[in-house]
């Protein structure tokens, strides 16, 4: 039996927490360790956590911390617990919990990786109205941070980077490429993670078929929605959950270089400002 230790952040919302945990481990052969960061939920999400039911010899690790934790921060502190506990683990889970996996799902994704000898596979994520939403990503450029999201397919592509709506990695992989880079507040850093396995010559493919259903983030409300003022857009862009200068300067420069930063920074400034 297979060991997997899998890591996720939460924040209130209990519901699709609960789903996304049930819905992985349906039909799931392997044991499963879940290692579970709560970022000062406040809706029943920590009791539901504590006294959930892990069965073939699991287990369920609760770290809370506060509400000043979103996706990045949270999932560095799950990935810190793994590095220092996964000595018995086979491979390491990258989770959202919004995502409704369907049964099976886990044990696809280890077979699809052990016969292509690769070191991690992208689960491909479809909305509900099934276009996908989530998964492997291709570069459209060496230049310029300009990607496009690569379908399931039979035989495996590999993923320049990637959403970790579910990712599955070995653990020789997972310990060797570190935790996700600690600038980024809430997006980007799976993106950067990507990025950084791909230059260590990492082998990433994705699947050959959907591993489940997860609603792609809603433009309206947010800074892309052109119907919002100038200020509430520009407000909004700024905020942890949009697209902020700093945390966008630094991956850009990153992986592109101080041209294409300096070129992508000013962009979303220029759509807010003509009102695209």
């Amino acid at each position: 039996m297979k060991n997997v230790m899998i890591l996720l952040t939460c924040h209130e919302r209990r519901s699709h927490t609960k789903d996304c945990l049930d819905s992985l481990l349906t039909d799931c052969s392997a044991e499963c360790h879940i290692v579970a960061v709560d970022a000062g939920s406040k809706d029943g999400t920590v009791e539901m956590l504590e006294a959930y039911p892990v069965e073939n010899g699991g287990s369920l690790k609760l770290i809370c911390r506060d509400a000043s934790l979103f996706w990045n921060g949270g999932m560095r502190v799950a990935m810190n617990y793994a590095a220092a506990n996964c000595r018995d683990t086979d491979y390491i889970m990258l989770i959202n919990d919004d995502v409704h996996f369907y049964a099976g799902a886990l044990d696809e994704m280890i077979e699809r990786l052990e016969r292509y000898d690769a070191d991690a596979v992208v689960g491909a994520t479809r909305s509900h109205s099934g276009e996908q939403s989530y998964g492997g990503v291709r570069m459209l450029s060496k230049h310029l941070a300009r990607y496009e999201l690569i379908p399931p397919s039979k035989e495996p592509a590999g993923c320049d980077t990637f959403n970790c709506n579910a990712l599955l990695l070995t653990k020789e992989c997972f310990l060797s490429t570190g935790n996700l880079d600690g600038a980024y507040v809430h997006s980007m850093g799976d993106y950067d993670y990507g990025m950084r396995l791909k230059r260590a010559g990492r082998k990433v493919i994705n699947t050959a078929d959907y591993t489940g259903e997860c609603d792609d983030n809603d433009i309206k409300g947010s800074w892309r929605d052109t119907t919002l003022s100038r200020s509430e857009r520009l407000k909004k862009k700024e905020g942890p959950k949009g697209l902020p200068r700093s945390d966008w300067y630094h991956y850009v420069r990153k992986n592109y270089g101080p041209a294409a930063a300096l070129w992508h920074s000013i962009t979303p400034y220029v759509r807010i400002l003509l009102k695209k």
